[in-house]
């Protein structure tokens, strides 16, 4: 079989699995299989696959027609810029936590040795964003889950960035607390903010990632609540808290932030125009 059959082909079974983008997922797989980018299955589309070549691929297409996600399939996401390694039990980066990176590099930037916390770190990807982006940053990640910090620590070791990041397991801030690490110029999360009542109409790619990064709670704000009652005693004065936040919950994070201390509330849109990132300052 060449190329442009298997990729043929590869589309034709995803689609009527109902795959959102069958032959882009077509292509990254085939890609991955055969080591090459995109553009060369495009322009060497005559090439004939091995057996063990095409054994490989139609192993890999059986996964995504189950709808695990192309990320787990091939180990590796695109993150602001860098490539980080996830598999199954870690939350896949999202394009919309980039605005969360964003806003922390930007309450950094004046800041001569920034020390920042990374609260629900998942794989990693906002730390690693941050301290690629900024030479100077000492950033505490912190996650509950057992794959979540060692993923975390591959990314943190790709880059060589161990001397700069430093990342602890346990609940929230509660790792801070035991290590009496406070201090923080910005504690930055990305939490879990899905209603419970809501995870079980979630697209079926997504039901395949672990719930535990998902799930924020009867009402989706139950991390918000506890990060921002706990962030005070560990941050700075004046220091910032920044999170990502669902479509429809700035309006009901800012009311905690205020309540909890923050003044100077800010909301950052994402790229389809929905509120994505809520920050505010500790008022003392």
């Amino acid at each position: 079989m060449k190329v442009r059959e298997a990729l043929t082909e590869g589309t034709n079974i995803l689609a009527a699995k109902e795959i959102e983008n069958p032959a882009l997922d077509s292509q990254i797989i085939l890609g991955y299989v055969l080591k090459k980018d995109r553009l060369y299955l495009l322009t060497h589309d005559d090439i004939m696959l091995s057996s063990e070549q095409s054994d490989a691929f139609n192993k890999l297409l059986k996964l995504r027609c189950r709808h695990i996600p192309i990320a787990y399939i091939i180990g590796e996401k695109e993150f602001y810029g860098i490539k980080l390694h996830v598999k199954p039990g870690v939350l896949i980066p999202r394009p919309e936590t980039e605005f969360a990176v964003e806003e922390t590099l930007n309450a950094i930037l004046d800041i001569k040795k920034p020390k920042v916390a990374d609260i629900c770190c998942g794989s990693g990807a906002i730390s690693v964003a941050i301290a690629a982006n900024n030479q100077n940053v000492r950033i505490y990640a912190s996650d509950i889950s057992d794959i979540s910090c060692e993923i975390t620590r591959i990314n943190v070791n790709s880059y060589n960035l161990q001397d700069r990041i430093f990342v602890f397991k346990g609940d929230l801030l509660e790792p801070f607390k035991e290590n009496n690490i406070r201090d923080f110029d910005v504690i930055v999360s990305n939490p879990p903010y899905i209603p419970k009542s809501e995870l079980a109409n979630l697209p079926p790619d997504v039901k395949n990632e672990p719930e535990s990064a998902l799930n924020g709670g009867l009402d989706g704000l139950m991390f918000y609540r506890k990060i921002a009652f706990e962030a005070p005693r560990f941050l700075k004065p004046q220091g910032k808290i920044i999170f990502e936040i669902g479509w429809n919950q700035a309006e009901a994070v800012r009311k905690i932030l205020l309540a909890n201390g923050f003044t100077a509330i800010s909301v950052v849109k994402d790229y389809a125009g929905f509120d994505r990132v809520i920050s505010g300052s500790l008022n003392y």
